[in-house]
């Protein structure tokens, strides 16, 4: 599930977020390392980088480790804050983001990526939540 551009940016506005969209050249590349980032073990197990139908199935089947729930929401909020990225799992959209703190957005009930402009760490709200999500991960070096 996703929301429009005008739904996310009303929301990233409600929580004090400065946002500007990312060219879509730059937003294919920088998805593409998040892939390689976080799915590695997806692709490596299954043969391909998007295990059924969403990016966040790499977490919630167990490929790649991740915190869930409360626990991850408040591991994301206390990250050291700067720039991020946040897109959709359909690619419909993706900003550049800035805030004072980072924004929970599991108001929204749909599929959200928020990632650290280096990818240090990325935090996905679902569609599924509370009973699936959201989830954080950290930037692993290998996989086995």
């Amino acid at each position: 599930m996703s929301l429009k551009k005008i739904q996310i940016e009303s929301l990233l506005s409600e929580h004090e977020v400065d946002f500007s969209p990312v060219q879509s050249n730059e937003s294919e590349q920088f998805k593409r390392l998040w892939l390689v980032a976080y799915a590695a073990r997806v692709k490596k197990e299954t043969g391909v980088w998007i295990h059924n139908r969403f990016r966040w199935h790499g977490f919630s089947y167990g490929f790649q480790s991740a915190v869930s729930g409360s626990d991850a929401l408040t591991a994301y909020q206390s990250q050291w804050q700067a720039p991020y990225v946040i897109f959709d799992e359909e690619d419909t959209w993706a900003y550049h983001c800035t805030s004072e703190k980072y924004p929970d957005l599991t108001s929204s009930r749909a599929d959200i990526y928020v990632a650290h402009h280096n990818m240090k760490w990325t935090m996905v709200f679902t569609h599924e939540q509370p009973h699936i999500g959201p989830y954080l991960a950290f930037k692993s070096k290998n996989v086995d």
